[in-house]
């Protein structure tokens, strides 16, 4: 834009004038692009991280009252509130039956849809009867910062010490859905008699709904609304469709994010990691190695346009928030926010400052390693632009996996890494959640570690796979092991 002397003063302005309009029209074009919170590789925010509070046993759950009280589940049985900066010391209930060995413990919380009205708050918690872990709903009555008059909804589902699912959402249909995990007894997740690994579906008190899919099929039970999932930890309902995504932890990888659709089998264990079967749905994202993810939601609120209209899922293996754009139904780029900054992250909400808050999950044995404050709850809030250096930086474009036949195999290390090597190692010399295989404490002979691997040791933590692989499988794992642990004869001199 600058003026020219060797040229007649009209031409200059003319030029002048070109230079300008030249130049508004790219301010036009790449501010535009900056500022469009769906262009991928565009900053739009800056944020920083807060902790809101700490000294905390594995916040699991988190949700916000009318008042912006924030109300959320301690593992350990309590229910919790933070109001007006700072945690209210008493708890709003302690669940005195609840069973916390493991993962297990007080989990999913949300409220009713008509909060405002009803006060309605629902829980779910695992407990014991006869010795045998259980799951069950529970809906309470919120009264001067007290849970009250509980009403059990469903009970007696079984549970384990880690797979027990279970997320707690109301949909845009005003129903209430639970998932649950299949209690280390896979082969359940296909049985529509059987309530574990299901999504669930009920009205808001308990009862079933009508058009459930199920209702007319006398050999299931009427509340499944999908079932073949293995553990669903999240839940998230896709603003403007209402189009449902579950986040579900994977044997040994194979995690996955899924589109649930009403009376659909998800496989498991019928089929798992990228395999495909007729009449099975396969996921739209599938994770391996592992990177446990938790809870999921859908960022709608105005503090990060960055962010609105991303799925956002904790990730517990993975110490990271997996931030995923879609594309319809069609999960298009990705990446992983503060990976092993925090730890382990459990929970996830948006609160009413349009702040996104998130848990860790520390006292998470053998995983999770404690720290002095841990477990805390953490807030991501916007800040200026400026000196800051930390903000949402560019999305990487990912394969969508739904429908592709990528076909594993069922070889015998194939079918030891699926299935045995997230707890016995990739190695067979154990982790810190299983022994090594090589001391032969789980038999030495073909049929002796076959029967251990059908039956399982459930109280254990190892499931039971009889009725879930084929036996002639069960026979090439237990093949597999012994010549793996086998003794190698001495070189001969």
């Amino acid at each position: 834009g600058q003026l020219r002397p060797e040229l007649p003063l009209p031409v200059q302005m003319k030029t002048t004038v070109r230079y300008l309009l030249f130049g508004l029209i790219l301010l036009g074009v790449f501010g535009t692009a900056h500022r469009n919170p769906h262009a991928i590789g565009q900053p739009a925010n800056y944020f920083a991280i807060d902790t809101v509070a700490k000294d905390l046993i594995v916040p699991w759950a988190i949700v916000f009252l009318p008042d912006q009280t924030m109300l959320f589940s301690e593992r350990a049985g309590r229910i919790r509130l933070f109001r007006h900066n700072r945690l209210v010391a008493k708890p709003a209930l302690t669940v005195s039956d609840v069973e916390t060995t493991k993962k297990m413990g007080l989990l999913g919380v949300c409220i009713h849809p008509d909060f405002a009205k009803n006060q309605f708050v629902y829980i779910a918690y695992n407990y014991k009867a006869n010795d045998t872990p259980l799951l069950k709903v529970v809906r309470y009555q919120f009264d001067s910062d007290t849970l009250r008059n509980p009403t059990v909804l469903i009970q007696d589902i079984l549970a384990n010490q880690n797979h027990t699912g279970c997320r707690l959402k109301f949909g845009p249909d005003r129903k209430l859905y639970v998932t649950t995990g299949d209690a280390d007894r896979p082969i359940t997740a296909q049985n529509l008699k059987s309530l574990n690994g299901k999504i669930l579906r009920l009205n808001d008190d308990g009862s079933i709904p009508t058009d459930n899919p199920f209702m007319a099929n006398d050999s299931a039970r009427h509340e499944i609304w999908s079932y073949g999932h293995r553990n669903p930890q999240g839940l998230a309902f896709q603003p403007d469709t209402g189009h449902l995504f579950s986040s579900e932890h994977g044997p040994s990888g194979g995690d996955e994010i899924n589109q649930i659709e009403r009376g659909k089998n998800y496989g498991w264990p019928r089929v798992h990691h990228r395999d495909t079967a007729a009449g099975v749905v396969s996921p739209v994202l599938e994770y391996s190695p592992s990177v446990g993810p938790s809870e999921a939601l859908f960022y709608n609120a105005d503090a990060f346009p960055a962010l609105k209209g991303n799925l956002l899922v904790a990730s517990l293996r993975g110490e990271s928030i997996l931030r995923l754009q879609l594309d319809g139904k069609k999960i298009v780029a990705q990446e992983r926010l503060f990976q092993k900054q925090y730890g382990r992250i459990r929970a996830l909400a948006v609160g009413p400052d349009g702040c996104i808050y998130f848990s860790t999950s520390q006292h998470d044995p053998p995983e999770g390693t404690p720290k002095p404050g841990s477990d805390l709850i953490l807030r991501l809030r916007p800040v200026p632009a400026g000196d800051q250096s930390r903000f949402f930086g560019p999305l990487t474009a990912t394969s969508n996996l739904a429908n592709v036949a990528v076909v594993s195999g069922n070889s015998p290390e194939n079918l030891y890494q699926q299935l045995c090597a997230s707890c016995h190692g990739p190695d067979l010399k154990g982790t810190d959640r299983a022994k090594s295989l090589f001391d032969r404490k789980h038999g030495s002979t073909r049929t002796e570690i076959s029967q251990i691997i059908k039956h399982g040791l459930v109280g254990r933590g190892m499931p039971a796979w009889e009725g879930a692989i084929q036996p002639t499988d069960i026979e090439k794992i237990a093949d597999y092991i012994l010549a793996k642990t086998s003794p190698k004869p001495a070189p001969a001199r």
